[in-house]
């Protein structure tokens, strides 16, 4: 079984920062490396541990994981070195750039047995574990449509596109409920900016059944809005990320009618208890560590979100 402090941090930039405070709380940080050494040896100084290079930490036989935070581009080659050398993987979105990187470590995580994971954090937000399960309780009846938007002016970034930064946690949170593929696609995109692939996309997925899922990502937006609704034959599911607990998510039982009009009902808050979820995922990787099982969003699931990626970008790579 794991000891305390033996998982190793890789970048520790914005995001990196919130792992290192949770993985500390959590009594399972063991040291934090970072390219730019002056930040590394902040944050080791700060949480009083050792100062290791990227090779110390790989071969060292005391560290049995890494979370893997840093930039996308690198995402694969580190885990590749840490899987080869017995190592958990824990992978912050997107797991890679490609859907051939992303076999590639599956299959070396399935080869080496060893735990493979990946960091789509909402699955791990309890409003949204609790939509899942109202759902499967049957509380809007079978599911006809899922829409997702996830707009805000934030981050460009330079090597990877809107789908792989924003449009991921949407894909992994539409494929955990419908627990199944699109059989297509259609997508649209605009591309404004310097960086590779689109700054905002469109999607529309088709399930069987005729299910349908659409997606709008977009990080040139000028507000910030982050909802996630489910519509069902008897009502509808409304997670709304930017609200404060108490309105983070809304059921509308209200019905549409074989003739096309609308029975109305209010709108009922839903009680949902606050957790960090960044903390409940890193929480599920030290569990899965300790217990071998597979990971709620494990290397399968991340295949699976980037075969749906690679899809999207290869719809629009074209369009400029």
């Amino acid at each position: 079984m794991i000891k305390t402090k033996k998982i190793a941090l890789l970048g520790c930039g914005n995001w990196g920062k919130n792992i290192a405070r949770n993985l500390s709380k959590l009594g399972y940080l063991y040291c934090v490396y970072d390219l730019n050494k002056n930040i590394s040896d902040q944050f080791n100084k700060n949480y009083g541990l050792p100062k290791l290079s990227i090779d110390e930490i790989i071969k060292s036989q005391e560290i049995v994981a890494v979370v893997i935070a840093s930039s996308a581009i690198t995402h694969k080659d580190l885990a590749k070195r840490a899987l080869l050398n017995n190592k958990d993987v824990l992978i912050e979105k997107p797991f890679c750039l490609s859907l051939s990187d992303a076999n590639d470590l599956s299959k070396l995580a399935i080869d080496k047995k060893k735990i493979l994971m990946v960091g789509h954090l909402l699955n791990y937000h309890n409003a949204f574990i609790k939509m899942k399960k109202l759902i499967h309780e049957g509380l809007i009846g079978d599911v006809i449509n899922i829409r997702a938007h996830r707009l805000a002016l934030g981050s460009i970034r330079s090597s990877e596109s809107v789908t792989y930064d924003l449009a991921a946690h949407d894909i992994s949170m539409v494929l955990s409920i419908l627990g199944s593929m699109p059989d297509d696609i259609e997508a649209q995109s605009i591309h404004h900016n310097n960086n590779e692939g689109p700054d905002a996309i469109s999607v529309k997925l088709t399930f069987k059944k005729g299910i349908t899922a659409l997606i709008n990502s977009d990080w040139m937006c000028p507000y910030k809005e982050h909802k996630f609704s489910v519509i069902g034959k008897t009502g509808g599911l409304v997670f709304n990320d930017t609200e404060e607990w108490p309105n983070k998510l809304i059921y509308n039982p209200s019905l549409i009618n074989s003739n096309n009009t609308i029975t109305s009902s209010p709108l009922q808050k839903l009680n949902v208890e606050p957790n960090e979820p960044l903390k409940t995922e890193l929480e599920e990787f030290i569990n899965c560590i300790n217990s071998r099982q597979s990971p709620l969003t494990d290397h399968r699931e991340a295949v699976n979100v980037q075969t749906v990626m690679e899809m999207i970008e290869e719809s629009v790579k074209h369009v400029r």
